[in-house]
C-alpha cells in the first residue's frame, strides 16, 4: 500500500515525529547531568525550534499549500472570551516559587512555548488533521485529537506523577478536540497555536511539580471548560438539522 493513500499510517508517523525532537532533547538533558532550568528550558527551544523548521519543510514537500494547512487570518469571536478568562483563572492560581526561576528563565520559556506551539499544532491541527479530512472531517477532528492525547503518555517515561499524567492525556484531547474544531470553524491555525502557546506558558509559571488540590482542581475545572466548548462548536459544525435533511433527501432518491 502507498503512503500517499494511507493517511492513518501517516497520523502515526507524524505522531512519532512529535515525540522525536522533545526525546532528542531529554536525553541531552539527562546524559549531561544538566539541573539549571534555564538551560533545560533552552535545549527543549532548540529541539523544538528545529523540528518546527522541519515540519514546514515537510507542509512544503506536501501536495498541500500552507493556505490548506491553516495559514490564514481569523476574525475575533465572543467564545474566545471563554478561552482567555479560563487561561486567567490558572494564572491567578499563582506564580512558582521554586528554584531557578528568573527573569532569564522566563525569556526563554517565553520562546520556548511559542516553538512548542507551533511545532504541535503544525504536526497535530496542521498535518495530522489534513491527511485524516480524507477519511472525514469528523474522522480528522476525533483522530488528531485522540493521538494528541495518547502523545501525551509519554511524560511517565519522564517520571511524572501517573495522577496528573492522566488528567493531562484527557486535558490533550480535549484541548487537542477544541483546536480542531476551531481549525474547522475558522479555516485558520493560528488561533490554536496562540491559545497553545499561553496555556503552556502559564502552565509552567504556576507549576508547582507536585499533585495538590490546586493543581487537579485546575485540571478538572480546564476540562469542564473544554467540555462545554467541544460541545458547542460541535453542534454548531454539525447540526441534527443537516443530518436529518440529508436523511431525508436521500428517502426521495
Amino acid at each position: 500500500m502507498k503512503m500517499k493513500n494511507s493517511p492513518i499510517l501517516l497520523a502515526i508517523l507524524f505522531t512519532l515525529l512529535a515525540l522525536v525532537f522533545p526525546f532528542i532533547a531529554g536525553v541531552i538533558i539527562a546524559v549531561n547531568n544538566i539541573s539549571s532550568l534555564s538551560s533545560i528550558c533552552l535545549i527543549q527551544f532548540i529541539a523544538f525550534a528545529v523540528g518546527v523548521l522541519v515540519t514546514l519543510w515537510i507542509m512544503k514537500k506536501s501536495k498541500f499549500s500552507f493556505q490548506d494547512f491553516g495559514f490564514r487570518k481569523f476574525k475575533a469571536e465572543a467564545w474566545m472570551a471563554v478561552i482567555v478568562v479560563s487561561e486567567l483563572v490558572a494564572f491567578l492560581s499563582g506564580i512558582t516559587d521554586k528554584d531557578g526561576f528568573s527573569a532569564q528563565y522566563v525569556l526563554i520559556l517565553f520562546l520556548f512555548v511559542i516553538a512548542v506551539g507551533l511545532y504541535e499544532e503544525f504536526i497535530f491541527r496542521g498535518l495530522i488533521f489534513k491527511y485524516l479530512s480524507a477519511k472525514g472531517l469528523k474522522t480528522a477532528i476525533i483522530g488528531s485529537s485522540f493521538l494528541f492525547g495518547i502523545g501525551h503518555l509519554e511524560n511517565l517515561l519522564a517520571g511524572h506523577d501517573f495522577l496528573l499524567t492522566l488528567l493531562q492525556v484527557a486535558f490533550a484531547f480535549l484541548f487537542g478536540l477544541v483546536c480542531a474544531e476551531i481549525v474547522v470553524k475558522t479555516k485558520s491555525i493560528i488561533f490554536p497555536i496562540a491559545w497553545h502557546a499561553s496555556h503552556d506558558f502559564i502552565a509552567f509559571l504556576t507549576d508547582q511539580s507536585e499533585p495538590t488540590v490546586l493543581a487537579t482542581s485546575l485540571y478538572i475545572f480546564h476540562c469542564l471548560v473544554l467540555i462545554g466548548l467541544a460541545i458547542y462548536f460541535w453542534k454548531a459544525l454539525f447540526p441534527k438539522k443537516a443530518v436529518m435533511n440529508i436523511k431525508n433527501t436521500e428517502s426521495y432518491v
